[in-house]
């Protein structure tokens, strides 16, 4: 008992023991966002590369249509995708008394996601040579909600600048 309170006594007049613990918690912390910014990288890559692709798609089909010209085109969404986890629901019947229970299904301790859904697109700016023309305009407008399934007061349409 004697060696513990010399002990106690010595880390209580420690006059360096704060400088001490908040190095311990300023590590702990840099780690922790440390090992979330890799994450956040990953999945923000993943959905930069599928906006991306994407776009492209958009303006190699708005190119094709009759009038529309040179296009480019710029998409804004959501920075999360969103990934959906296979559940196993347990019935358990005990004395007439019927409750169920829910839990995600894991694989070597992470959860089993069955389906990753795109990041949700919020607005699409096109800018094409023809968007002067108000049936072009239109086509552009329709291609983009048929391509996309925005809403059109989401999409903007511009002329290119010449």
């Amino acid at each position: 008992m004697k060696i513990f309170m010399t002990f106690w006594q010595r880390i209580r007049d420690n006059k360096k023991l704060p400088l001490y613990i908040a190095a311990i918690l300023l590590s702990f912390v840099l780690i922790l966002l440390l090992f979330s910014g890799q994450k956040t990288t990953k999945q923000t890559t993943a959905n930069l590369s599928y906006i991306e692709q994407m776009e492209s798609k958009l303006v190699v089909v708005l190119e094709k249509i009759d009038g529309c010209g040179q296009v480019s085109v710029a998409i804004s969404y959501k920075s999360n995708d969103e990934k959906v986890y296979a559940y196993e629901t347990q019935t358990n019947n005990k004395n007439g008394v019927v409750s169920t229970v829910s839990s995600i299904i894991t694989v070597k301790g992470e959860p089993l996601v069955i389906k990753n859904l795109p990041p949700e697109i919020l607005g699409v700016v096109v800018v094409a040579e023809g968007a002067d023309s108000p049936l072009v305009k239109l086509k552009i407008i329709q291609a983009v909600q048929t391509l996309l399934g925005v809403e059109t007061n989401n999409i903007q349409v511009f002329t290119y600048k010449s």
